[in-house]
């Protein structure tokens, strides 16, 4: 029983994000964050689809249980080098949907800047800045930006559906 009560926030979270990205098959998502909403985003992301999953994260002790949840690649670094090394993993075009977990300027940034021209943000980071950062250019480049609070009950149920092995 310990193993779900993941699932009253995090694990709903995680999955409002990658809703909110438009996560789906076939579909490349980076996940902002490695703490545990940015982990429960990985869970997410897999049974959604995705093929490949990107966490930008610096904790090793956070990082190695991302990869058991299906993260296919880890990036430590952060601002530009963060950027710059998603796009070499990307051929350049950037992530079809980033889950933005943390929601300081500078994680949103990233996420802004990594998302390719018509992907999609999920911003579930509460957000510590008045104003969204790089705003002309995700405007130009077509991006949907959404997310905000969740709470289970407002959620997808379909995130009760995850096999408990995955909790523990």
């Amino acid at each position: 029983m310990p193993s779900l009560l993941t699932l009253s926030d995090v694990m709903g979270t995680g999955h409002h994000a990658a809703v909110s990205a438009k996560v789906g098959p076939g579909k490349t998502a980076a996940v902002v964050g490695d703490g545990a909403v940015g982990l429960c985003g990985v869970i997410a992301a897999r049974r959604l689809g995705a093929e490949q999953i990107i966490m930008l994260g610096r904790h090793p002790d956070r990082l190695a249980p991302a990869k058991e949840f299906g993260a296919t690649d880890i990036v430590s670094e952060r601002g530009d080098e963060a950027v710059e090394h998603v796009r070499k993993l990307t051929h350049g075009l950037g992530v079809d949907s980033v889950l933005e977990r943390v929601g300081l300027e500078q994680s949103t940034l990233t996420a802004l800047s990594i998302v390719r021209p018509g992907g999609a943000v999920g911003r579930v980071g509460v957000p510590q800045e008045a104003s969204i950062p790089a705003a002309q250019p995700t405007f130009y480049n077509n991006v949907t930006i959404a997310g905000g609070l969740t709470q289970l009950p407002w959620n997808d149920f379909n995130v009760l559906r995850i096999p408990c092995s995955v909790c523990y």
